[in-house]
């Protein structure tokens, strides 16, 4: 089920769903489908599909100030062999301004952990992978780059070969740093290229005044998603329809986090989602519209917005999304914020929440590698994601990070109400959908087939079978 987030597809949902701005590089608070936007910053139940912004953002209006800057402690140093002199560039995506004071501070922390090595830092924004490209092309890339997981660019530019492989160069001890799910994340050929950075949460928002109505504790809301058809029967017989919204831009992988369907063969020459596992999640969504419990305006729109808007009007018991969306229903809707919960997403039979949100990578043919390794490691170590997770709603990749007050602390704030389950949500996060070919023709197949199912009256099996016909044509 679909929740398109900040980081996010863009910042929607991972790290802030907050509106993009002018003046401040912020994603939309609501979840968004704009291809130039920073990729959402709250990964979501539709993990493999396109956020609308990852960036992660405050709202405009609520740039955090700058607190005390982290004094260096040499304990960060954890890359050997760091070359004196070294002048690196660090390019990220969709920071600035609203974050050039924590950069700046923790480049000078780097700086002062690493003496001798210097950081030249842009960020780069709507033109970012232009302006990456053109750099590549131009031999001129930065050595240290901020590039998005979700979005898939940390595997298409190793797959190219102009990424450092990690793996034989990154002490196991630093490697232990973060979540296993997160380190393995985009591997080409098995090898990975990235050090996993800021994260996002998967939530649902519950309109608790409609859990009272169907006499449902809002504390029994579903832990795996083979208990949401029925709940949404429980909703409607009070007069309540879910709004559950399918990933239209990438059914595949909402059927390998769901289901656990194995969608391509292990020598990746045929399609395999027909199996007794798809015809079972398919089925799932296909008996949730003949019992009338879902809203089929809202199931299969390529707008995430239709099912936001349901939700803030207050007609809807629950939505897929990140906890930020909080801040919307607060401007839009001040009742039904006075009576929002928010709990964990259900998870799927693969057992797996979603994939990870940003990471850093080196480029393959930097000057300067240790120092650069040194640079991507210590954006993304506990001490600096801890700092940055307290100026804004995102959420580190490593577990140690957890042990800080700050997560456990009583939240001031309903958006903040996510951040103790943080560590067991991002402990979850894995890729694990393979490389599809053809991969927009295939999804419109599997598109037709779907919905030729759920509203067309087409079996299951036949629907996914001869949808396996055609999108087999297109592997070459």
């Amino acid at each position: 089920m679909t929740s398109r987030k900040l980081l996010a597809g863009a910042l929607a949902t991972v790290v802030l769903a907050g509106a993009c701005s002018s003046a401040a590089a912020t994603p939309t608070p609501a979840p968004t489908t704009a291809p130039t936007a920073a990729p959402t910053t709250a990964p979501s139940t539709e993990p493999a599909s396109q956020r609308a912004s990852e960036a992660p953002s405050t709202a405009a209006s609520e740039t955090p100030a700058s607190p005390t800057p982290l004094a260096p402690d040499p304990a960060e140093a954890v890359i050997p062999n760091v070359e004196q002199g070294a002048e690196i560039h660090f390019w990220t995506f969709y920071l600035s301004p609203t974050f050039d004071q924590y950069l700046k501070d923790t480049i000078a922390r780097f700086e002062a952990t690493y003496p001798g090595v210097k950081v030249d830092w842009e960020d780069h924004q709507a033109t970012f992978k232009d302006d990456l490209n053109n750099a590549f092309n131009a031999g001129s890339a930065p050595d240290v780059i901020n590039l998005s997981v979700s979005e898939g660019w940390v595997s298409e530019y190793a797959g190219k070969g102009l990424l450092l492989p990690l793996d034989d160069k990154v002490p196991d001890a630093v490697k232990n740093i973060y979540f296993p799910g997160l380190w393995k994340e985009q591997l080409v050929n098995g090898v990975n290229y990235q050090f996993p950075w800021y994260q996002g949460l998967n939530v649902d928002l519950l309109n608790k005044a409609l859990f009272t109505k169907a006499n449902v504790d809002p504390a029994s809301f579903p832990k795996t998603i083979d208990g949401i058809p029925a709940l949404c029967d429980t909703f409607a017989k009070a007069g309540s329809l879910c709004t559950i919204r399918l990933t239209m831009s990438d059914l595949l992988a909402q059927m390998v986090y769901e289901g656990n369907v194995k969608v391509l063969s292990d020598d990746g020459k045929k399609f395999t989602f027909d199996s007794p596992e798809g015809v079972a999640w398919l089925q799932m969504y296909v008996d949730m519209v003949k019992a009338n419990s879902v809203d089929q305006t809202v199931l299969t729109t390529t707008d995430d917005r239709v099912g936001l808007n349901a939700f803030i009007a207050g007609g809807s018991p629950f939505y897929a999304t990140g906890p930020n969306l909080a801040r919307q229903v607060k401007d839009q809707n001040a009742t039904l914020y006075g009576n929002l919960g928010m709990v964990q997403q259900p998870i799927g039979k693969s057992n797996v929440s979603g994939k990870g949100l940003m990471s850093i990578s080196v480029k393959k043919d930097t000057k300067y590698p240790n120092a650069s390794l040194a640079l991507a490691q210590f954006f993304t170590n506990p001490r600096s994601m801890v700092e940055f997770s307290k100026q804004v709603a995102i959420y580190p990749s490593s577990p140690s990070a957890y042990d800080d007050p700050f997560f456990s602390s009583t939240p001031a704030t309903i958006e903040d109400s996510a951040r103790p389950l943080a560590k067991d949500i991002i402990s979850t996060y894995a890729d694990i959908v393979p490389t599809v070919p053809s991969k927009a023709d295939v999804n419109e197949i599997v598109s037709k087939a779907v919905q030729s199912a759920i509203f067309g009256g087409v079996d299951a099996q036949k629907a996914l079978s001869d949808a396996v016909d055609q999108a087999n044509k297109l592997i070459k």
